[in-house]
């Protein structure tokens, strides 16, 4: 074998080289632009769907208006008592401002079935004996000084004295989740 020979069979094998390099190269592309077109579909798809999405959290917003509003008026009164601790010492409060004669007071954490805001409650069991005019004035302004207590059950008869009203009143203090 000549030089020629030797030199034909290099060139040669520097085109199969370089032909297989081509089609590797083909091959590359077409498999990447294969998955451009995928990723671009992909893509709309998801523009698609968070459209779909923003209407609807749009709509579901509108709808919601007058409850964000609602919370967002209420939200004050709840974060102020955050404890049944809190609770209790707020309820005490009240009845020793208004100088009531307490005969008795029991408070109790009870749960709330079915809700996850407000998971429980705290019942204050309270017996009063005192004049007829301060116990139910104490009792309606009650509702401006803690909105958020429920009055539960009243119940209401004679006192000791002429003038005097025994209440026996449970009321309940929702006891929202922070």
């Amino acid at each position: 074998m000549n030089h020629k020979h030797i030199s034909c069979g290099i060139i040669a094998l520097m085109i199969l080289a370089l032909i297989q390099t081509t089609l590797w190269v083909q091959k590359q592309r077409t498999t990447v632009q294969k998955e451009a077109g995928t990723a671009q579909t992909e893509e709309e798809a998801a523009g698609t769907q968070l459209s779909l999405e923003r209407s609807q959290f749009a709509e579901l917003r509108r709808q919601s208006t007058d409850l964000i509003e609602f919370l967002q008026i209420w939200q004050p009164y709840f974060t102020t008592i955050t404890n049944p601790q809190s609770a209790e010492i707020a309820m005490q409060m009240r009845v020793k401002d208004a100088n009531l004669v307490n005969l008795s007071q029991r408070f109790e954490l009870s749960p709330v079935k079915g809700n996850t805001s407000i998971p429980s409650t705290l019942r204050a069991l309270l017996t009063f004996e005192d004049d007829y005019s301060k116990l139910l004035n104490w009792l309606g302004n009650l509702e401006k000084s803690m909105p958020t207590v429920r009055t539960g059950s009243v119940h209401l008869t004679k006192g000791t004295r002429a003038n005097d009203l025994r209440m026996e009143v449970v009321f309940e203090q929702p006891m929202v989740k922070q």
